[in-house]
């Protein structure tokens, strides 16, 4: 299995759209074991070339923080599946999705008052799923 993860500073990015790097992750064959990790640099912007890129390295399923009705459509014409919704760590979203582990949330876009990843918001007020506020105050997955 190939596993792309929309990414920023090994977290997962919140839009595929507008992502400036992709982790791609490889499994075993067992899919037990992710045995490599490629950051990929997008290129070329816009939903068919990002989905392009996606089928040129192989991609089963993208992890992202958003993504459009349009940017899903052109990743399904390539047989990839979108999993929405999520921040945090890429890793460890690579790891749960290669366990099976991370949950399909919908086929309507993205996070939209709540992220699967977040863990509620800590003691300051912060994102819960790995403190990277932006600069509105938002972690960008939709917790705030």
């Amino acid at each position: 299995m190939v596993i792309a993860v929309a990414y920023k500073d090994n977290e997962i990015f919140e839009h595929f759209g507008h992502a400036e790097m992709f982790a791609i992750y490889k499994t075993n064959e067992e899919n037990t074991e992710l045995v490599s990790k490629e950051l990929v640099e997008v290129k070329e912007s816009g939903h068919q070339a990002v989905a392009d890129l996606m089928d040129s390295c192989g991609v089963d399923a993208v992890i992202v923080g958003n993504i459009g009705t349009g940017a899903r459509q052109a990743l399904a014409e390539y047989g990839i599946v979108a999993f929405a919704g999520f921040c945090g760590n890429a890793d460890d979203a690579a790891e749960l999705m290669m366990r099976g582990q991370l949950p399909y949330l919908s086929d309507e876009g993205g996070c939209s008052g709540g992220c699967s990843g977040c863990h509620g918001h800590d003691e300051d007020g912060g994102c819960g799923c790995g403190g990277h506020d932006h600069e509105d105050g938002s972690c960008g997955c939709g917790c705030h």
